[in-house]
């Protein structure tokens, strides 16, 4: 894409009216532009610009390197999406540790995990009254497949909980309908993962949820929904919010839908995958760990692109580039590519036990679990020394805009050690258009824009090396 002069305040302390012009072009992006500007920041006026800071050599390197985009290319287009307790993912898990052998990483291994195994099988959906039209549907992780014949009932509308309830024996062999509006993701999603259960213990049929997306073009987001160990599961599924809306335009009317729905959906046993691990050893206190996360597995509705398969080619771009000797760290960085986050976060817990004699030597954990937009900075979750910390480590990446810090959530699949004290960090990143595309169909490589990859990877490099370098450790949330 090409953009028009991009002009960028240089930071206090250089000469004054300085300011960097330039283009988007095929060898020179966006990233690299910022990269100067990062040079310049410790430049002396008057001298050929030097990089005098270890973070802005990094991130120049990384702005330029190809690596992070060629990784997540392959992983996308080559093995496509990554769903828990899958063929798929095994297959992705063996290339991902095969591409960090062959990237140089000092160490590579895989840890096993129990994950649980759902298959969506063959879906369909169709209104059969007061019209005969096809529905978009995609169903929900862990929701049970219809009888051979299918299903048809009568749908009944919710907004919540509380009006679910309040109709009591109203919704019994029906199918509910939660439309909520939204109001964020979390407004909508919550009735994706409590609704259907909520459903089945009032006696309904089958639950259909709004998908999770405050935008959409006719297509379904999925995700997991969550049953109670012997909880009777039911057929649930994400609807288009075209749909959901059009029912619940309809039933206004006083019309009775019924839709007639099948699913193929089975639960099978819980199966063993790999959690893909690497290493940069650390030069000076090898012992000493600086984790970088992100999850490997994804939905089946598209590739993966943004969930998470972005985020992990961001750690694992960010970690390679310290593998230079004239980069590499005192501490190890360690970059952990989680199985089965997105049906319950087995990985992280898993990880959790089979280090928790090591856990005193996490010095620090970051995630990477938010698309890949143009880069905002970090959030993190521990003591307030910890994230003023943060901030002074993260201000050399002003020019990527990388280095706004503030106190919030880390990750999922870190969150088991983070509550055992290991300071969490959140990679950010301006997302206001992932939930667009995520858990959907339209979450394929095309939606990634090169650059911002580039821009981010250029950012975590620096922060992994800021930490894993740093003189003191950040102070635990237990000190």
């Amino acid at each position: 894409m090409s953009v028009g002069p991009v002009t960028l305040a240089v930071p206090a302390g250089t000469a004054d009216g300085v300011r960097c012009r330039c283009y988007s072009r095929a060898m020179k992006t966006r990233a690299v532009c910022c990269v100067a500007v990062l040079m310049l920041t410790f430049a002396t006026f008057g001298q050929e610009p030097v990089v005098s800071d270890p973070v802005a050599g990094i991130a120049e390197a990384a702005s330029s390197d190809d690596f992070a985009w060629g990784w997540l290319s392959t992983l996308c287009d080559v093995y496509g999406p990554r769903l828990s307790g899958s063929a798929a993912y095994d297959r992705a898990a063996a290339w991902a540790a095969a591409s960090l052998r062959d990237a140089g990483f000092d160490r590579v291994w895989t840890e096993p995990v129990m994950v649980p195994h759902w298959e969506r099988g063959a879906e369909r959906a169709r209104l059969v009254a007061p019209v005969d039209e096809p529905l978009v549907i995609t169903g929900l992780g862990g929701s049970a497949g219809t009888a051979e014949q299918g299903l048809e009932a009568e749908v009944v509308l919710v907004r919540d909980l509380e009006t679910l309830a309040a109709l009591g024996e109203a919704v019994r062999d029906k199918i509910v309908l939660f439309n909520p509006r939204w109001q964020g993701y979390g407004s909508v999603a919550r009735y994706r993962v409590e609704g259907p259960a909520a459903a089945s213990r009032a006696g309904a049929a089958g639950a259909l949820v709004r998908s999770a997306t405050g935008f959409s073009l006719g297509t379904p987001h999925t995700g997991m929904t969550r049953f109670a160990e012997n909880e009777r599961r039911i057929p649930a599924a994400a609807v288009t919010t075209e749909d959901a809306d059009r029912i619940e335009r309809l039933i206004g009317r006083g019309e009775t839908v019924r839709v007639r729905w099948h699913s193929g959906a089975v639960n099978h046993p819980s199966v063993e995958q790999a959690t893909v691990i690497a290493e940069v050893r650390g030069s000076e206190l090898p012992d000493e760990i600086v984790l970088a996360g992100c999850h490997l597995d994804s939905w089946d509705a598209g590739t993966g692109a943004h969930d998470d398969g972005a985020g992990c080619a961001i750690v694992v771009g960010a970690a390679r580039m310290l593998l230079d000797e004239s980069r590499r760290p005192r501490r190890s960085v360690r970059v952990v590519l989680f199985a089965s986050e997105e049906y319950g976060a087995h990985a992280g817990k898993a990880y959790l036990e089979a280090h928790r004699d090591e856990l005193t030597r996490h010095v620090a954990a970051l995630e990477s679990d938010s698309g890949c937009f143009a880069p905002a900075g970090f959030s993190v979750k521990g003591t307030a020394t910890a994230i003023g910390r943060v901030a002074e480590l993260a201000a050399p990446l002003a020019a990527l805009g990388a280095s706004e810090v503030r106190a919030g959530g880390a990750g999922v699949d870190i969150g088991p050690i983070v509550e055992e004290g290991v300071p969490g960090i959140g990679h950010r990143v301006h997302g206001d258009r992932y939930f667009d595309y995520h858990h959907s169909p339209a979450d394929t490589l095309d939606k990634v824009d090169p650059e911002h990859l580039a821009a981010n990877v250029a950012a975590v490099a620096g922060l992994l090396w800021g930490l894993a370098n740093d003189e003191e450790t950040l102070p635990r949330s237990s000190d």
